[in-house]
């Protein structure tokens, strides 16, 4: 399918590709830091998707725990803030290292099949831990284990800090690589993370593993998704040429 060389897909990372411990270890760390409440609506409304220090943040004002701490300055808030944030990466750091997360094998085999149509691939995490991940975890390809981080033309993850300014960067490498490209979809399963695609004038897929999404189109499991969908998303939006 000739038109599929002109499309592009920019994939976040975690919950979609790769299901990582962030949450729990977030949960810990609120926690160890002594705060009440934090459950998976919590992180999903005020934490999943957002940059590190966003979420900490919201963590340790609606928790309670800048009030705990008796952090009322700014300079207080941001050395308690920092601590936070770091103790929790350390954390979740610890559950890498002992493989405490999942591979989505129906996000990977969609990937592989795209792939080989010629759709190219962007991997735009904002998390600094994506790459990393990506590259020590292996897929199988035909008849070769290969890392995951090596099934993406570029890779944008970590290199800012605001989900928006990942995908644009990651437009902008998509544009600049490959000119023939004239559709460009986000996969996503944050509404912040659609939030931030949308502004950007990209084109949305939402995987509903959990939360309810305003995208262009919408699935609950990858093998629900095949290349024609992707074909008449982008025809429909008179991007396919």
């Amino acid at each position: 399918m000739k038109a599929l060389e002109n499309i592009g897909i920019i994939w976040d990372f975690d919950g979609v590709l790769v299901f990582t411990p962030h949450e729990e270890a977030w949960k810990r760390a609120a926690e160890h830091y002594g705060a009440q409440g934090f459950d998976h609506d919590f992180y999903v409304k005020y934490v999943s998707g957002k940059p590190r220090y966003e979420g900490a943040n919201n963590i340790l004002e609606l928790l309670g725990i800048y009030r705990k701490f008796g952090a009322t300055t700014e300079e207080q808030k941001k050395k308690l803030l920092h601590e936070f944030a770091d103790f929790k990466n350390r954390l979740v750091n610890e559950m890498f290292e002992r493989g405490e997360y999942g591979v989505n094998h129906g996000a990977i085999r969609f990937l592989i099949e795209s792939r080989n149509a010629g759709i190219r691939h962007v991997l735009a995490s904002a998390s600094k831990n994506a790459t990393k991940l990506a590259e020590r975890i292996t897929v199988r390809v035909g008849t070769r284990e290969v890392p995951l981080a090596s099934l993406f033309d570029i890779n944008v993850s970590g290199k800012a800090p605001m989900k928006k300014e990942v995908f644009r960067l990651a437009l902008e490498e998509l544009k600049s690589r490959f000119p023939n490209t004239t559709a460009v979809i986000v996969v996503e399963d944050a509404p912040a993370g659609v939030k931030a695609a949308k502004e950007l004038g990209l084109l949305t897929l939402g995987y509903e593993r959990e939360a309810e999404l305003d995208t262009d189109l919408k699935f609950k499991d990858f093998e629900e998704l095949c290349l024609e969908d992707i074909l008449a998303l982008t025809a429909s939006k008179g991007v396919s040429e």
